[in-house]
C-alpha cells in the first residue's frame, strides 16, 4: 500500500497552553512538537499550516488558531520539495526508490484524490519548486523540465503537457496572458501556450536566467546574469526595452505602480528604480554589500536585507536611506511583509522583525535549532525548527 492516513498520531505533543507565552520577548500563540526535523517552509491557507518533516514523508496539518491536529498522509517515501496548497487541494511530490508520484490530497480530509506516477528516470518529480497558478499545477523535475496539468476534479493523471527543453535549468514559470514564461540557463526566455506547451516565442540572450520573471501590464520583466534587465511582450516576445547593471542580476524584480525594482548583484550592489514602460533609470542606491533577495515592498518603502549584516529602508520614489537596522547576522531568507513589519530569517537560528516604516527592532525569536524562514499569514508567522517544532508567533 503507498500510503496510510492516520488521525491519532500519538507522537505528536499538543501545547496550546503556550498561547500568549512570551518567549525572549516574543509573543508566542502555540507550539507544537513533532519530534522530527522541519527543514521546508510551512504553507498556510483557510486557517490550516501545512508542513513536512524529514522523517514523516507526507504532509502534517494543523489548525492555525490553536495548532490542534486535523489529519496526516504519509507517502512512504521522501518529500524533498515544499508542498503546494490552492483550490481546495494539497499536492505533494515524492520519491519512493525508483518511483516518482506527485499525488493531490483533498484539504479537508487528507484523502488522496489522484496520482501521478513515473518509473523511468531523470523524471523524478520532487527535486525543485512546485507551484500552483492560474488553474496550472506545475511541476519541474530537477529543474531541467517542465510538467503542466490541471489538478481540479479526481481525474488521476491529468498531465496536460511537458516542456523538456535542452537540459537547461529553468526559473519558476508565471502565467499571464494565456502564456506560461520562464527564464532558462540557456540564456533563454520562454513563451508557451498555456494549453498545449507549445512554444509562442522565444527570446535568445547573452547569459543565462535564474529568477522568476516579474509582470507589469502585458509585459514580463526578467534580469540575466550577465547583468540585463530584458522587457518583453507577454503575448508576442517582442522586446520592449533592456536596462545593463553592473552585476549579475539573482533575484526577481518588483513592480510598483509605474516602476520596477532591480536587485543587482556583487560587483555592482544597488538597487536600481526604472521606469517600467520604458526601462528608463529613475534613481540607484550603492549598497555597502550586495543583497540576496528581491526588495520587500512596505508602502513607499523599500526593505533590503544586505549580505554586510543591515536591514535598509530606502524611499521608492527617490532611494533616499530612510532607516538601517543592524542584523547583527547574516539574511538567511527573503524579508516578508507583516502587519507592518519586515520579518526575516538571520543567521541559522534567529527570526527578526522590524518595523517597516522606522526600521525599529519589534522583535526576536532565537532558537537552539535551526529555523525554516517566517511564513506570515493572518495573525501570525509560522516557523518550523530541525528539532521538530512548529511555532506560531503573533499578538
Amino acid at each position: 500500500m503507498r500510503f496510510r492516513y492516520n488521525v491519532a498520531l500519538a507522537t505528536i505533543i499538543f501545547s496550546s497552553f503556550m498561547t500568549s507565552t512570551a518567549i525572549a520577548g516574543v509573543p508566542v500563540q502555540w507550539s507544537v512538537d513533532v519530534h522530527e526535523p522541519i527543514y521546508n517552509l510551512p504553507r498556510v491557507a483557510d486557517g490550516v499550516v501545512y508542513f513536512d518533516s524529514a522523517q514523516s514523508k507526507g504532509p502534517n496539518v494543523f489548525a492555525a488558531k490553536n495548532g490542534k491536529i486535523l489529519w496526516r498522509f504519509t507517502t512512504g517515501g521522501a518529500i524533498l520539495m515544499p508542498i503546494t496548497v490552492g483550490h481546495g487541494q494539497v499536492w505533494v511530490a515524492s520519491d519512493v526508490g525508483s518511483t516518482h508520484y506527485l499525488r493531490a490530497i483533498e484539504a479537508k480530509t487528507g484523502k488522496l484524490i489522484w496520482d501521478y506516477t513515473r518509473h523511468e528516470p531523470p523524471e523524478c518529480m520532487c527535486s525543485h519548486l512546485t507551484h500552483y497558478e492560474h488553474h496550472l499545477l506545475f511541476a519541474q523535475t530537477d529543474g531541467h523540465s517542465l510538467y503542466a496539468f490541471y489538478p481540479v476534479g479526481n481525474i488521476p493523471n491529468r498531465r496536460l503537457w511537458v516542456f523538456a527543453g535542452d537540459g537547461a535549468k529553468l526559473t519558476a514559470p508565471v502565467v499571464i496572458d494565456h502564456t506560461v514564461i520562464f527564464g532558462s540557463a540557456d540564456h533563454s526566455v520562454y513563451g508557451l501556450s498555456d494549453k498545449t506547451g507549445k512554444i509562442r516565442w522565444q527570446q535568445k540572450t547573452g547569459y543565462g536566467f535564474v529568477a522568476q520573471p516579474a509582470v507589469w501590464k502585458h509585459e514580463v520583466i526578467i534580469g540575466n546574469s550577465g547583468g540585463t534587465v530584458h522587457a518583453y511582450s507577454t503575448t508576442t516576445g517582442a522586446t520592449l526595452w533592456s536596462f545593463t547593471t553592473s552585476g549579475p542580476i539573482n533575484t526577481a524584480a518588483r513592480t510598483w505602480h509605474d516602476r520596477v525594482f532591480i536587485a543587482s548583484g556583487a560587483g555592482d550592489r544597488g538597487i536600481y528604480a526604472l521606469s517600467a514602460k520604458a526601462g528608463k533609470q529613475l534613481w540607484y542606491t550603492r549598497m555597502a554589500d550586495y543583497t540576496a533577495y528581491a526588495p520587500l515592498i512596505a508602502k513607499h518603502t523599500l526593505v533590503v536585507a544586505s549580505r554586510d549584516g543591515n536591514l535598509l529602508g530606502l524611499a521608492a520614489k527617490t532611494g533616499k536611506v530612510l532607516w538601517r537596522s543592524a542584523l547583527h547576522g547574516i539574511p538567511k531568507s527573503q524579508p516578508v511583509l507583516w502587519q507592518g513589519n519586515a520579518v526575516l530569517k538571520v543567521n541559522d537560528h534567529k527570526i527578526m522583525a522590524f518595523n517597516a516604516q522606522s526600521g525599529r527592532m519589534v522583535w526576536t525569536y532565537q532558537s537552539k535549532n535551526v529555523v525554516t524562514g517566517p511564513v506570515p499569514k493572518d495573525d501570525s508567522v509560522y516557523v518550523g525548527t530541525s528539532g521538530g517544532t512548529l511555532i506560531a508567533i503573533g499578538h
